[in-house]
């Protein structure tokens, strides 16, 4: 339906209910990209093996905390560099692509490369300039932006800002520029304060990802 409707893309969310708790989507059979997210090397490769065109973190999204989309990205970038490392026989290569359940030849390009075979966003928690130029920095290829602005008591300047802070991460005084004067920001909640019983108006840190 939503290809019919010729969306740009399907974002194979994790944070609404799953129709099916056991299987992702067969995403080759469609034509729209769809982009999914990852928290691991394994869930984005097996992700990309299922047809993915785009990764991105699982960082909380509408809290205004980038710690867990920080902790995503950091962590597949550790991977990535410790498979490298590691990874020295094809015996190697094909018990490591059998741990995480994906093809070796996709387990091969993606530590030859040194990243991920498509680009790779940040998501969840960017509530600032500042949190958009650190996962740019950190590596990540992109930014995506949710909701949460809306939250401010300016969102276009807000938003016209964080995408002048992706355009110019590595550039200080642009980064101070684009900052100042951005009047209220979104209230953040910190992940540490969410529980399983939930936390502040009742949140929850999503618990899905396979």
């Amino acid at each position: 339906i939503l290809e019919e409707l010729q969306v740009d893309y399907i974002d194979e969310s994790e944070v609404l209910t799953p129709a099916d708790w056991t299987h992702h989507i067969e995403k080759h059979n469609f034509k729209v990209p769809f982009v999914c997210g990852a928290k691991d090397l394994g869930e984005a490769l097996r992700r990309i093996n299922e047809g993915a065109a785009m990764i991105r973190t699982k960082g909380e999204a509408g809290t205004g905390d980038v710690s867990e989309a920080v902790k995503h990205i950091t962590k597949i970038k550790a991977e990535i560099q410790q498979y490298k490392e590691n990874l020295k026989t094809e015996s190697d290569f094909a018990a490591k692509a059998t741990e995480l359940r994906v093809p070796v030849d996709l387990l091969k390009t993606t530590l030859s490369e040194g990243k991920l075979p498509v680009v790779n966003f940040a998501a969840g928690g960017v509530a600032t300039p500042a949190d958009a130029a650190l996962l740019m920095q950190l590596g990540c290829e992109g930014v995506f932006v949710g909701s949460g602005i809306f939250k401010s008591s300016d969102p276009e300047k807000l938003a016209c800002a964080i995408v002048e802070a992706t355009t110019h991460y590595d550039n200080p005084a642009k980064l101070l520029q684009v900052s100042s004067d951005l009047g209220d920001l979104m209230g953040g909640i910190s992940i540490q304060s969410i529980n399983e019983a939930g936390g502040k108006n009742g949140a929850r840190l999503s618990e899905i990802g396979w």
